[in-house]
């Protein structure tokens, strides 16, 4: 794999990533209403309780928790801007990117990043690696001793990834055309998002989310019978 020096997010990825889920109502109101997502909550919520200062990056405008469990939230995405009505008054929304995050050293308790790491695709799969390498890294930046970095990811087993990896190329081919309005993604294993995380942070682990009937798959409704792709929860702290 290529180290994070390669590490750039393809323009085309992100400007789909921007246009789908900067102004998808339907997208947010499954996240709050789909099974799958309230299991994803009651992993994330204890986790972030009690943080100073949250740092939501990826957020697109989704709180998928309760916002009330964290003193000073900050929301962070390339589709959002300081224009943008927070829900409510301890959420800030700004405009950014986790490959360069805009945020001093050691400013925050608790950085988290939901559904993001499948998301900063590169122009093949080893910088779209780098991507997420850098990600972790940018994370690791700005939070203080001791904070925390909640991950809640997407995974595919390896035989999955193994295919995945071999469509990736015809994939982001097919969302460059009208016949595909989400932008192209790649889920890695457990194992690897475990490793990238384990390659900057400590104390790493990481615990399956039950899977509710339904998911999200490429903004589709989905049943989880028919996904290979499971929900894991990575936690980790800044030494």
């Amino acid at each position: 794999m290529n180290t994070t020096q390669d590490a750039q997010q393809d323009a085309l990825s992100a400007a789909q990533n921007s246009d789908y889920f900067g102004a998808n109502e339907l997208y947010a109101r499954r996240i709050e209403s789909l099974d799958t997502y309230r299991e994803i909550r009651r992993a994330i919520e204890p986790e972030i309780k009690g943080a100073t200062r949250l740092l939501d990056v990826g957020n697109g405008g989704v709180f998928g928790y309760d916002t009330s469990l964290a003193e000073q939230i900050v929301g962070i995405d390339i589709c959002l801007s300081d224009a943008q009505s927070p829900p409510a008054e301890n959420v800030t929304l700004r405009e950014g990117t986790a490959l360069a995050l805009d945020e001093p050293d050691g400013s925050c308790d608790c950085v988290l990043e939901v559904s993001l790491f499948h998301h900063l695709i590169g122009s093949d799969v080893a910088s779209t690696f780098s991507n997420i390498s850098l990600a972790v890294e940018e994370a690791y930046r700005v939070l203080k001793p001791g904070g925390r970095f909640v991950v809640m990811e997407s995974c595919v087993s390896e035989r999955t990834f193994a295919i995945e990896r071999r469509l990736f190329g015809v994939l982001r081919q097919i969302a460059r055309t009208p016949l595909m309005r989400h932008p192209a993604t790649i889920q890695f294993t457990r194992t690897t998002v475990a490793q990238i995380i384990d390659n900057t942070f400590d104390n790493v682990s990481s615990e399956p989310i039950p899977m509710g009937r339904w998911v999200l798959q490429f903004g589709r409704l989905w049943p989880t019978a028919l996904t290979p792709a499971r929900c894991y929860l990575f936690t980790a702290t800044r030494l």
